[in-house]
């Protein structure tokens, strides 16, 4: 009867010893699953807005300068800007989901239409907040992205 007895100790502590890491083992698979996708929506929103800040630039140098882009280069141009600002534009409406409040903001932000008067002022405008959103959001992975530190991670190498 004691060797049942002990069986059935040493079962339930097998048991529970089982659920426990196995809780433990998925509850960390969803956070780096969460973690991974978060990556990839900053990820994809900063090389986006990257694209667009290059786009500007080079519309706001030339118009300021008084000369026109040559034509291979403005279809290369509007590539960036036919790929990347859709791109922005899908990831500032999920922004609640995926990137934090300060991020959220920073993208809607730059969704928002301002009435310029001019051309110039169209992209001066466009320029700046395109900056100002990448620098935002270039800020807010760093701090959104971090890697938390738990009681293991400061026992193991």
């Amino acid at each position: 009867m004691e060797i049942i007895l002990e069986l059935l100790k040493l079962g339930a502590v097998g048991l529970v010893a089982g659920l426990f890491s196995s809780r433990l083992a998925n509850r960390d698979y969803r956070h780096r699953k969460w973690w991974e996708l978060r990556v990839k929506a900053y990820q994809d929103a900063i090389e986006a807005l990257s694209d667009i800040v290059y786009y500007f630039e080079k519309h706001y140098k030339a118009e300021i300068e008084y000369r026109d882009l040559p034509e291979d280069f403005k279809k290369k141009m509007n590539a960036f800007w036919d790929e990347s600002y859709p791109k922005v534009r899908r990831l500032a409406d999920s922004g609640a989901f995926l990137f934090s409040t300060r991020a959220n903001n920073a993208l809607k932000e730059f969704m928002h239409d301002d009435d310029e008067q001019s051309y110039i002022e169209h992209l001066d405008n466009n320029l700046a907040k395109s900056e100002k959103c990448l620098a935002e959001l270039v800020l807010s992975s760093k701090e959104d992205l971090k890697l938390k530190e738990n009681f293991l991670s400061r026992l193991l190498p």
